[in-house]
């Protein structure tokens, strides 16, 4: 089946290190065909990764190119919604980095362009196409574990002056909500609401421990599921000399631990019962497989910007309780 030719917009630091990685998988399926970034350093830089493609510093020249069908959108979340906007009038296929918008106004904006173009949207929510949150799924469906009645994710680390995304001014000197708390946490809501379906929010607290990383670090909340499943969820990105991320889910006739991203582990009676190490590759490559089948073979987009909306929608609503 004919290949997709892919406009690359952004060439940063997830650019380089997560959608390159993934497109360089699909060869069979992507032709970058050419690349654009606002500096021309960058952009240059970019163009020798991808084999030399040619690159722009104005992404609407990109869009103006009848050699290119779709693009992906790798820039600071504030642009997600100008530049999908003109990808579509353009009539390309648009998959874009999350969160979906800077705030919620902007993010309406972009359930607007879902339903207003025929083109396919994907939002790239890497973890709802993670295996092991996948495998997690299927294992709480078939009731290893019994009946959930409680869920506790604690994700810790410490985003100090080596971190390259704490280095990056538009995160320092954020133009959208919450920070490092949206851009990290919106992942954490998705896979909450992929696990447990809605959730409704109980309490919160948010912190700023080091404002040099931007307006918000630290963040906790309390929550009770659609099925009334009680939960709680820290993430802090300021957490000096300690670093950890584990999501716990207790049931009626065991408890599921997921360690980082690749290993379950299901205990009963205090015993481990049954590990899982699991080839998780991040689930960029399975997005954008899936942006590839929904363009060529009609297959229906799992992460939706509607899902996305409602993701970012529930974690907002956390940084503002009532």
């Amino acid at each position: 089946m004919k290949k997709v030719k892919l406009g690359i917009i952004g060439c940063g630091i997830a650019a380089k290190k997560l959608h390159l990685t993934a497109l360089n998988r699909l060869k069979d399926k992507f032709e970058i065909t050419a690349v654009c970034n606002h500096t021309e350093k960058k952009a240059k830089e970019f163009s020798k990764l991808t084999g030399g493609v040619p690159y722009v510093l104005d992404y609407k020249e990109l869009l103006k190119r009848s050699d290119i069908e779709a693009v992906d959108i790798v820039l600071p979340i504030y642009l997600n919604y100008p530049v999908t906007r003109d990808a579509l009038k353009y009539g390309k296929h648009v998959i874009v980095e999350k969160p979906l918008g800077a705030n919620l106004h902007q993010a309406k904006k972009m359930l607007e362009l879902e339903k207003k173009y025929k083109q396919i949207v994907v939002l790239l929510e890497n973890y709802l196409y993670k295996p092991t949150l996948i495998k997690a799924k299927k294992y709480l469906e078939e009731g290893k574990i019994g009946q959930p009645y409680s869920v506790v994710w604690n994700k810790w680390s410490c985003f100090d002056k080596k971190n390259k995304y704490a280095l990056t001014r538009w995160r320092q000197k954020n133009k959208h909500i919450g920070g490092f708390i949206s851009d990290g946490g919106v992942h954490l809501i998705a896979t909450l609401r992929m696990l447990f379906g809605e959730i409704k929010l109980k309490s919160s607290f948010t912190n700023s421990v080091n404002p040099k990383i931007g307006t918000m670090d630290t963040f906790g909340m309390q929550f009770i599921t659609e099925n009334g499943i009680d939960g709680m969820l820290t993430l802090f990105f300021s957490a000096n000399g300690c670093s950890e991320n584990q999501l716990n889910i207790f049931g009626s006739k065991g408890t599921m631990c997921i360690q980082g991203y690749n290993t379950i582990i299901i205990k009963k009676y205090g015993k481990p019962e049954f590990k899982e190490m699991v080839d998780d590759n991040g689930g960029h490559t399975a997005t954008f497989e899936n942006f590839y089948n929904a363009i060529r073979k009609k297959q229906k987009v799992i992460s939706t910007f509607t899902k996305g909306y409602k993701d970012l929608e529930t974690l907002l609503k956390a940084f503002k309780p009532s």
